[in-house]
């Protein structure tokens, strides 16, 4: 059963044998995060992963820190101001070198609402982002945030009552019973819940101070990043972080494991992005949610299901005259990236299936078949 929190929640290759689909069954992992972890990659390179905001519902995204000879670089900043803290932390404990640089890789939430914790530790920090994004995050974050405590927001004045009624009852909104495991995470996501109103109530928005447009290198003494934008991809402004030494890839949200985020996504420019990150040496990717990466396997799954929609959409579209008329076949994807877990194949319903074809939050399919008609 999909719990009723996570069905609230709005969001964001061709011939694969039945053999290997099964193999990758036992290698995929969960969407859903339940504890943080530090993971060292290499010498002075670190991996955050962070225990989900709301349990089954609100994801935060992997920071990575690296550290120089004379300062640090930090990939992406939290949905709570409360963990980006709590990793401040922790970068204190690695190193008495100062964070310089910050980059936010896309404008979600998820990935830059800690910045004004950044920015308040280290005064003369650089938060970075690609041009589209900082006008993004202008726009819309501060609106966003402001929704979360709000009085007659939908965090307080449905998803927490309805929570609370599910507490009570022990029913879902349609009067079934829960099964026990729902009925042992409800108290928890009421309180994960409590917590981010919490968190925001206190949120201050911290914009990027320096943006680019295609490219750009730093060094940290001894230690090269180079930060890219190639193209559109899971939003318009996405930026990628590539480490040439150590062949350690960070991607953002333009890979996520297990499941791609897809939702408001460019997919004719996105596979082209991910073509490109494809070819270099990595030998080590940091996706934007899931665990670290230590092949190209999931890189390349995602290219061959852009792959595969961008191919079938462009071949059904002249005969469709509305997006419900199509008839797209990712079967062997789902099973693949799934792996048959049942939070993850809820998941890919709400986040890589077919949408709206107005909205701004369909599916892949919905997107790439926008393109395809000229209306997007």
């Amino acid at each position: 059963m999909i719990p009723k929190l996570s069905r609230l929640l709005v969001l964001g290759a061709v011939g694969i044998v039945a053999g290997f689909a099964l193999a990758v069954v036992a290698r995929a992992s969960s969407w859903v995060t339940t504890e943080r972890s530090v993971t060292k990659i290499a010498d002075g390179v670190y991996v955050i992963i962070h225990k989900d905001a709301v349990l089954e519902s609100w994801p935060q995204g992997n920071t990575t820190v690296i550290i120089g000879d004379r300062e640090v670089f930090v990939v992406d900043a939290c949905f709570l101001t409360g963990s980006a803290k709590e990793d401040i932390a922790e970068i204190r404990r690695l190193t008495t070198k100062p964070v310089r640089y910050l980059i936010n890789t896309h404008f979600h939430m998820d990935h830059n609402a800690g910045n004004s914790a950044y920015a308040e530790a280290y005064p003369g920090i650089e938060i970075i982002a690609q041009d589209a994004t900082r006008k993004l995050m202008d726009a819309r974050n501060p609106l966003f945030a402001a929704q979360y405590p709000a009085p007659d927001g939908r965090v307080i004045k449905v998803l927490i009552p309805e929570l609370k009624k599910e507490l009570e009852t022990g029913k879902d909104e349609d009067g079934n019973p829960l099964p026990e495991v729902e009925k042992e995470r409800l108290p928890i996501r009421l309180e994960q819940m409590e917590n981010l109103i919490a968190d925001y109530q206190s949120f201050r928005y911290q914009p990027p101070t320096l943006t680019f447009d295609r490219e750009m290198t730093i060094d940290l003494g001894g230690r090269e990043v180079q930060v890219k934008h190639t193209g559109r991809g899971h939003t318009p402004g996405d930026a990628f972080v590539y480490l040439p030494h150590e062949k350690i890839l960070i991607t953002g949200d333009l890979l996520t494991y297990p499941i791609p985020y897809m939702r408001m996504s460019f997919p004719h420019e996105w596979v082209e992005v991910l073509r490109g990150m494809s070819w270099t040496d990595a030998e080590t990717i940091v996706p934007g949610h899931g665990m670290i990466l230590r092949d190209k396997t999931h890189l390349n799954d995602l290219i061959a299901l852009l792959d595969s929609v961008i191919r079938q959409v462009h071949e059904q579209a002249p005969k469709a005259n509305k997006l419900e008329e199509l008839h797209i076949d990712i079967e062997e994807f789902r099973k693949r990236m799934t792996g048959g877990d049942a939070q993850n194949e809820a998941f890919w319903e709400r986040i890589v299936n077919p949408g709206m074809i107005d909205g701004a939050n369909q599916g892949v399919v919905g997107r790439a078949f926008a393109e395809e008609i000229g209306r997007l």
